[in-house]
């Protein structure tokens, strides 16, 4: 080997080296940086749920026997469900109702979820609202069953506990 190829073959393994420290560095950010999708446990009757990096709470029921996502929104004042998704449970809307949300007046219509579920809690005949034109099927979980529970936040964890009678 001549002094040129040796130069050739130290440029291309320089090269080399620092293609792999860069793919290196993008997976080691990746996977170290990676969004926190928030997760809930259920231990002895009480719900910790830790929030997404949006600090949004999600926590995983069911509606008439149906699993479905929700998102713990203590301004929404009903249950929420959203128009495709109330389709998909078989639900409909009874009476109109108005609405003032986050994203403005909306008309939506009430009805009734035989059965709502989530950890270890269930519930009977809740009152819910069917939202037209929702961009995604995250159903809310509003005050109208959050009422029913203690809730409170330590450590940026939400705490469901049951209610003591």
């Amino acid at each position: 080997m001549n002094d040129e190829q040796y130069q050739r073959t130290g440029r291309s393994m320089f090269i080399v080296a620092w293609v792999v420290f860069f793919i290196l560095l993008i997976l080691f950010f990746h996977y170290y940086n990676g969004k926190e999708q928030g997760s809930f446990q259920v231990k002895q009757g009480v719900v910790t749920i830790k929030p997404d990096d949006s600090g949004h709470y999600f926590i995983d029921g069911h509606i008439n026997g149906q699993a479905i996502k929700f998102l713990v929104d203590t301004g929404a004042s009903l249950v929420a469900i959203p128009q495709p998704l109330a389709h998909r449970l078989g639900l409909s809307g009874r009476y109109p109702v108005t609405l003032n949300t986050a994203n403005g007046e909306v008309t939506g219509s009430l009805t009734r979820l035989n059965h709502l579920s989530f950890a270890d809690f269930s519930l009977q005949d809740v009152k819910a609202v069917i939202i037209p034109n929702s961009p995604d099927e995250t159903v809310l979980l509003g005050m109208n069953v959050l009422t029913k529970f203690n809730l409170s936040q330590e450590n940026k964890q939400l705490i469901i506990k049951k209610t003591a009678y």
